[in-house]
């Protein structure tokens, strides 16, 4: 990881050239990132998942970049798992989390360029007996003193024979020069996906394939005891039934040995000639499961256990002065309890793998976050050596972090050995989706802060419980600000479902309550909820003897920056008519002290029509993300991440009965619609010299705070649960009375 994060080359010094028949014009692979066509055009290898983020043409951009190619030539294609195992993870990293896409290939990138771009002068020196330094290149081709070119294409193979440079060799360009980094490009992906044309895992289509879907236990946890295949047999078109045992479904980490794996469950898959009729067998089987321990569990039972927790003392994560004393001469004492419901990521495209058994090995296709991890659990779950299993990886339509887990794929290559020698492609049902998915944990927060006579922040408590996951507690303790008497305390506890990554991680669950907190605190104090962050936001609070002082100082200055551009363009002095409100929210997605992060502000308007109707009319978000490596992909994701935090705000709830989740379809929890989730969306990007930082993922809790915060300005409740749709948003009383002045 720290090779990694501090753009360490080593990886690329590999030359891994494959060269194919040297008879004549053929494919020629450079340093493993990229293969020059004898067309001249160049296939660049992505070392990510595109799952809609665009990392496809973005990533394309940096190695074409420092290569010189000429966009229209580029031909970028996903990496394969096989071939970074055996060259020593050639690719750096390879999985698509934590929007680090950018931010932990930028440099590596460059690098790979850059070198092969030195291979190439160099093989077209030795070729024409012109010194390299009186070389350039330009559009795929080295462009000699005279106006000579030579393509890429003509000189590759003997560039391929040619040692690359060390990394501390290569000069890498001047932003200055940038042609194609920052450059609004058309989408590499538009086209095909516009017109259908563009494959995801779920059209992978072979001869002779069969299809299956899976039911797992409807309890997390639960055991299969037995099944009764004859019931099924006869009807049309099924094949097999097949038992998957319980075992690993991956890591959640950048390499395959690294991480927390949350297993999966027993499973029965029915194996037919089409899905259609693999799912009715499936719905006729009789199985019987043994529930286990979560058969009487319930979001109830486990809200319930959360606010025992809640009122008890917990470990301590993060503490300054003393709070105890603080809080005794508090002029004033708020104290609040927050919660955060079990929710699902629902990407589009459903679960889905394709897995072929042949005599000379395994073929898998998956839309996955983590190929990598897939392809070491195909060869695992297949019994075969890593050689002998080719993962090929498609687009995904969706992930929010859903596809991180690859259960799936240990799932349909259960399946493939037991139905050997036909391609089996295992799609999972949008219900089966549902009932067992990976949610981010459930949370209970309780708040507890003093303010002085001048209404300034003086004391700061938060303790938190939340069910089962990793340490989250970055989210509550990483707070930007120095409160001078503080105490934050984080706890877990066992709760049925097993863990799982979701777009904004565990922001999305402590933003959007720490900072309702907060704006609880500016009205009680009569103050304007801008001015109480820019006083928290002072970078004269941070402690002199501070590690890293000057990462918490910059964390402070970036966030001030895009909080004043916000509320330049929202005009956030404006009054507002009766029913209107307006909030406001400012985060970064710092997860450790040394870790480089994008910064956004959010400010969002709302109208509320007094009997319970939301109308959202703007949302203005304000984003520093280092430099921009396409400023058009950027603001696409930003905007599907304020819909995103506008789902999970309104509809976001997964709820359990009984052991199940009572959620079925898309008909019992629903999704924003363009039409009605918001009438305007202004984005506006920080220009910035800065190394590139991830964009996916930073929208999404400050547009959720903002949104709530509005609505409580607009006259609605103090929203301190979610979703919206479980709360009246009716005007509050008190604010009917000030309004009307009766």
């Amino acid at each position: 990881m720290a090779a990694v994060s501090a753009g360490i080359g080593f990886p690329v010094l590999m030359t891994g050239c494959g060269v194919a028949d040297r008879s004549g014009p053929s494919p020629v692979e450079l340093i493993s990132w990229i293969v020059v066509m004898p067309n001249n055009t160049v296939r660049i290898r992505i070392p990510q998942s595109d799952i809609g983020q665009g990392v496809i043409t973005t990533l394309s951009q940096v190695l074409a970049e420092e290569l010189d190619l000429k966009w229209s030539l580029v031909r970028p294609e996903f990496f394969d798992p096989l071939t970074n195992l055996k060259r020593g993870n050639v690719y750096v990293y390879t999985c698509t989390e934590s929007s680090w896409s950018a931010d932990r290939l930028f440099n590596p990138m460059r690098t790979a360029g850059a070198q092969i771009r030195h291979m190439l002068l160099e093989a077209a020196s030795r070729r024409s007996g012109i010194s390299i330094a009186d070389l350039r290149t330009e559009d795929s081709s080295i462009i000699s003193p005279g106006g000579g070119r030579q393509s890429y294409a003509e000189v590759a193979l003997e560039a391929s024979r040619i040692r690359p440079p060390h990394p501390s060799r290569v000069r890498l360009k001047n932003p200055a020069d940038y042609r194609l980094i920052g450059k609004p490009i058309k989408r590499l992906d538009l086209t095909p996906k516009t017109t259908g044309a563009l494959e995801y895992g779920i059209d992978v289509d072979l001869p002779g394939m069969l299809y299956a879907t899976v039911q797992q236990s409807p309890v997390y946890g639960g055991k299969l005891v037995s099944f009764d295949e004859k019931a099924i047999m006869g009807m049309p078109g099924v094949v097999k039934v097949v038992r998957i045992a319980a075992g690993p479904c991956g890591l959640n980490g950048p390499i395959a040995d690294g991480g927390e794996d949350y297993g999966m469950d027993d499973a029965v898959a029915v194996v037919a000639d089409s899905f259609w009729r693999a799912k009715k067998a499936l719905q006729a089987l009789p199985i019987q499961w043994e529930e286990g321990q979560f058969a009487e569990t319930s979001s109830e039972s486990i809200m319930a256990d959360l606010g025992e927790r809640v009122g008890l003392p917990q470990p301590v994560v993060r503490e300054a002065g003393n709070f105890g004393e603080a809080i005794g001469r508090a002029h004033r004492v708020l104290e609040a309890d927050y919660s955060y419901p079990f929710m699902d990521a629902m990407p589009l495209e459903p679960i889905n793998c394709t897995a072929w058994l042949r005599p000379d090995g395994l073929q898998v296709w998956a839309s996955t976050q983590f190929a990598q991890d897939a392809h070491r659990l195909a060869a695992v779950t297949a019994g075969l050596p890593p050689d002998k299993v080719q993962f090929n990886l498609p687009y995904a339509g969706g992930a929010f972090g859903r596809r991180c887990q690859n259960e799936y794929v240990s799932q349909a290559v259960q399946i493939a050995k037991a139905v050997p020698g036909r391609p089996i492609k295992l799609l999972w049902t949008r219900e089966e989706m549902m009932a067992r998915g990976y949610p981010p944990p459930i949370t209970m927060s309780r708040f507890k802060a003093g303010l002085d006579d001048k209404g300034k922040v003086i004391a700061w408590f938060n303790r938190v419980v939340s069910g089962t996951a990793p340490d989250q507690s970055y989210g509550p303790a990483r707070l930007p600000h120095y409160v001078p008497n503080l105490r934050i305390e984080y706890a877990r506890i066992k709760t049925p479902q097993p863990f799982g990554w979701m777009r904004g991680v565990a922001f999305t669950q402590h933003v959007w309550m720490n900072q309702g907190f907060q704006d609880e605190l500016a009205v009680a104090a009569g103050r304007d909820p801008v001015d109480l962050y820019m006083e928290l936001l002072d970078e004269s609070t941070v402690p002199v003897d501070l590690v890293d002082r000057d990462v918490a100082v910059r964390r402070i200055r970036h966030m001030r920056a895009v909080l004043n551009r916000a509320t330049e363009i929202a005009d956030w002095k404006q009054p507002l008519p009766r029913g209107r409100g307006r909030g406001v929210s400012v985060s970064d997605f710092s997860y450790w002290v040394t870790y480089h992060t994008g910064t956004a502000a959010a400010i969002v308007d709302i109208t509320l029509d007094g009997v319970g109707g939301l109308r959202i009319d703007q949302v203005v978000v304000v984003l520093n993300c280092g430099r921009v490596l396409n400023p058009e992909v950027v603001r696409g994701q930003v905007e599907g991440s304020v819909f995103w935090a506008i789902t999970n705000a309104l509809y976001g709830k997964i709820t359990l009965k009984n052991g199940r989740v009572v959620q079925r379809n898309f008909q019992d929890h629903d999704v924003a619609r363009l039409a009605t989730a918001c009438r305007n969306v202004r984005v506006e990007l920080v220009e910035s010299d800065d190394h590139p930082a991830g964009v996916g993922e930073d929208a999404v809790p400050i547009v959720m705070t903002a949104l709530l915060n509005a609505i409580y300005a607009a006259g609605g409740p103090r929203v301190r649960s979610l979703p919206l749709r479980d709360h009246n948003l009716s005007f509050r009383r008190e604010a009917v009375v000030e309004t009307n002045g009766t």
